[in-house]
């Protein structure tokens, strides 16, 4: 069956079909995917924490932001370090790694407009500009060493993807006290996150875990899809 892709300027003006052909219609439109990484277990134990990551997506171009502790850690619980910045520009290739770990990630899809998307490529262009370029660990991403370091509670993966995701939905995380409530972490982990903050539990949300439990039930804005992928392993 052939497939005819038509941007929204060219629907308006009609599409022409030839008679007697089959043809399926896609309408193409820019959206933020909000990927949520679940606990997996490797040869050195359980991996509780997850990940997140932002996927940006129009008719031009695609990319996965990605942040992480991909460098030099330190301090307790390795909490600090490079702020090293992946972006993606294949999505295949992004989760194929994600699914190599065995776990699950859900992403959360939302329809957005051209200009809210340019805005979150123009928000991770202005991060990159002053960065440090290091060699990248797969051909379909670009790593960068951002000027601020990595912080496991005031800026890890979920506070870097959902400053992006604020761009284009500005209320996501307004009720977030709600879910703040460090899923994925020990209470050893919890008691260390008080500690840092002066005895006081953080007043932001941090954790990928909490997020999620947040997109799942909020509905201030609906995702068009939610996907899972990966079967995680048993």
């Amino acid at each position: 069956m052939a497939k005819t892709e038509q941007t929204t300027e060219k629907l308006k003006v009609g599409v022409s079909v030839e008679a007697g052909r089959h043809t399926t219609i896609q309408l193409l439109s820019p959206k933020i995917e909000i990927l949520i990484g679940g606990p997996y277990k490797a040869a050195d134990g359980m991996h509780t924490y997850g990940h997140m990551a932002l996927r940006v997506s129009t008719t031009k171009q695609e990319r996965v932001y990605d942040f992480g502790r991909y460098g030099r850690t330190n301090g307790e619980f390795s909490a600090t370090g490079d702020g090293i910045l992946r972006v993606w520009s294949d999505f295949g290739a992004y989760i194929s790694g994600e699914n190599a770990y065995g776990r699950v990630t859900r992403g959360f899809s939302y329809n957005v407009t051209d200009e809210q998307a340019i805005k979150i490529f123009s928000h991770y262009e202005q991060l990159t500009a002053s960065a440090t370029k290091r060699r990248a660990a797969h051909p379909k991403e670009e790593e960068f060493k951002l000027a601020k370091e990595y912080h496991a509670i005031t800026n890890n993966c979920a506070t870097m993807s959902l400053a992006g995701a604020r761009l284009a939905l500005p209320s996501i995380d307004a009720r977030a006290s709600r879910y703040n409530e460090g899923r994925g972490m020990s209470e050893v982990e919890k008691i260390a996150a008080r500690g840092s903050n002066f005895g006081f539990w953080p007043s932001h949300i941090f954790m990928p875990a909490d997020v999620q439990a947040m997109l799942e039930t909020e509905k201030k804005y609906i995702p068009s899809k939610i996907e899972s992928y990966g079967k995680g392993r048993k």
